[in-house]
């Protein structure tokens, strides 16, 4: 099984594992994040014995989204290349033939967000919050959920950058299932396999296909790939936001 820079693919019997294996960076995304998730994503894809994909991370906190030291510096050339990238891996996953489940032990802030709401099967500790924290960053989501959990509580999410713990995540639909160990992360995730190994591969992966056509139907894919954030790339307010979160201080935002 291969290793890469910042997770590794391992196959415990029928089972993949992708696992984020960058914890002293909070497994925060760059563009090696991204480079080594859709390898993985591949690996898993091409190895025949696997028949499920359980996502999980090392350390307290699942993902933290992009990596402001990497993103705040990147030329325009290299953020475009960053932005296409990871559009392309969350786009992956929910059109992988094979079922992928989330296992959620922390934080799942911004692109963490968006990476496991795009999997098939979502389990989260209670303490685990979720939020689209880009408004904060001098970007945008504004699409982000509004399929999922609705209009009202998607903009709650997207304008305001507030963290919804996984109770209220399952609650509102953001998830399947919230429980309070890690023993129960291990347990529900079993579960899970076990019903997946005993239905016929061939019909799982055409109804995810299904799923994923009916969500292009829906607008999913316009308002998940469509860049509307372009023009926020390359103002003031942008580089002050990243400027600010670098140098932890309180940013200070003019509307240029």
């Amino acid at each position: 099984m291969a290793e890469y820079d910042t997770m590794r693919y391992r196959r415990e019997g029928p089972v993949g594992h992708i696992v984020f294996a960058r914890p002293e960076r909070r497994n925060a995304t760059d563009q090696q994040f991204y480079d080594d998730f859709l390898a993985c994503l591949d690996e898993a894809e091409e190895d025949e014995e696997c028949r499920v994909i359980v996502l999980r991370a090392e350390g307290p906190i699942f993902c933290a989204g992009q990596n402001l030291k990497f993103t705040a510096p990147a030329s325009i050339e290299t953020h475009e290349k960053y932005s296409k990238t990871l559009r392309f891996a969350r786009d992956r996953i929910m059109r992988h033939p094979k079922p992928v489940i989330a296992r959620v032990q922390g934080d799942a802030i911004g692109g963490g967000t968006y990476i496991v709401t795009r999997c098939d099967l979502i389990v989260a500790k209670k303490n685990a919050r979720f939020s689209m924290r880009e408004i904060v960053a001098g970007e945008q989501s504004g699409g982000a959920q509004m399929l999922t959990i609705g209009k009202q509580r998607a903009m709650e999410m997207n304008l305001l950058g507030r963290y919804v713990y996984a109770d209220e995540a399952e609650r509102w639909g953001l998830i399947n299932k919230c429980v309070e160990t890690d023993e129960e992360l291990d347990t529900q995730v079993k579960d899970w396999v076990e019903q997946l190994l005993n239905l016929p591969p061939l019909g799982l992966r055409q109804t995810k296909a299904a799923a994923a056509f009916a969500l292009d139907l829906a607008g999913f894919t316009m308002l998940t790939q469509a860049d509307f954030g372009a023009a926020l790339k390359y103002t003031e307010d942008r580089r002050e936001a990243k400027r600010a979160f670098v140098e932890k201080r309180k940013p200070v935002f003019k509307g240029r």
